[in-house]
């Protein structure tokens, strides 16, 4: 007959050998500073010597926590962003991997955005530790709601609004637009069209930036439509400007690749070239942007960082400790679609 299996290890038995109590080798194998670093360090390498391992469900239990940070895109079924979009996978992929070094899982939701309580849906029923929302919102009331319930928020957005106090990790949009918007001057553009909408506070945040460069320089700001983040709005948008023929303006600056994108396509469509006769400077620099033809100008944010930072303020937030919100630089990254590297080649 096979022998019955040993009994597991159990914390009661640490505690016995290394004459503490259960509490001090829960605190120790957790890492507490409650325990002084000598006796955490003997403890742990009691528990190794036999072999101990955490019961993750049981203490996720006693915790009452999922080991589980949900990811909402909140950018509104009109704002055209959804998981495919090439930004969201960049980002999304970030933030998993950063989750997965904390030993967390990722609770994926783009119809929550819909929810009039987004606390009892998420946090209440236990699905999620943390919330992180990748974009502010038209409506940003559903996050001063957690932020006001103490749920640990943090947004990926935009400008901080008025009595708005919950956690924020962005790009400076405001720079970036700037710095796309400098660039088309440079090059002699004087009548810039801007793509975007601007009831996001991202998009705000760049046109800003659009609008003080062109102050800067004696120009009037160019017409403004209310793109939103899709490949066919930029197409659309492009097209409803040259509805009445040739264009009368001489550059584009999209508040998104994809804008920029389509918009390039209906000038194409419609015998406008693209940089010569219209530049094109787009923003986000996602991975198809130096593939497309013709190639890109774009303003880079660091998608990265941005996840890491994301997920370090949330399980900060988690842990009851305080986040603080953070601005990334953005970079300019001169391709053909603007005209000034018309050879550029990419990996060149």
């Amino acid at each position: 007959m096979p022998k019955d299996s040993p009994a597991p290890i159990s914390m009661s038995d640490i505690a016995r050998l290394a004459g503490v109590s259960e509490s001090t080798v829960s605190r120790a194998l957790n890492n507490n500073p409650l325990i002084n670093e000598k006796t955490r360090e003997r403890i742990q390498k009691i528990a190794l010597s036999m072999n101990y391992k955490i019961n993750e469900s049981a203490r996720n239990l006693r915790l009452q926590r999922s080991h589980t940070i949900s990811v909402v895109i909140n950018t509104g079924q009109a704002g055209g962003q959804s998981f495919s979009d090439p930004f969201m996978i960049d980002m999304i992929g970030a933030i998993a991997d950063e989750l997965a070094r904390h030993k967390y899982d990722l609770l994926f939701s783009s119809s929550i955005v819909t929810s009039a309580d987004w606390h009892s849906y998420l946090l209440g029923a236990r699905r999620a530790d943390g919330v992180i929302v990748i974009g502010q919102g038209i409506d940003d009331s559903p996050l001063r709601e957690l932020h006001r319930l103490g749920d640990p928020l943090v947004v990926w957005g935009g400008m901080r609004r008025p009595g708005a106090d919950y956690c924020i990790v962005s790009s400076d949009n405001q720079m970036g637009g700037r710095q796309a918007t400098e660039h088309l001057i440079e090059l002699g553009r004087r009548n810039i069209v801007f793509l975007g909408d601007i009831a996001h506070p991202e998009i705000e945040a760049r046109f800003r930036g659009y609008q003080s460069a062109l102050a800067a320089s004696g120009l009037e700001v160019g017409e403004h439509i209310g793109a939103a983040f899709s490949i066919e709005s930029g197409y659309q948008s492009a097209m409803d400007l040259l509805k009445n023929g040739a264009p009368d303006f001489d550059a584009i600056f999209a508040a998104s690749d994809n804008i920029a994108m389509g918009a390039i396509k209906a000038l194409q469509a419609r015998g406008v070239r693209v940089p010569s006769d219209v530049a094109v400077v787009g923003f986000d620099d996602i991975p198809i942007a130096p593939f497309y033809t013709p190639p890109l100008t774009t303003v880079r944010q660091n998608i990265h960082r941005g996840g890491e930072l994301l997920v370090d303020r949330v399980m900060r937030l988690v842990a009851g400790r305080e986040a603080e919100s953070e601005v990334l630089p953005t970079e300019l990254v001169v391709r053909a679609s603007c005209g000034a590297d018309p050879d550029y080649q990419p990996g060149g």
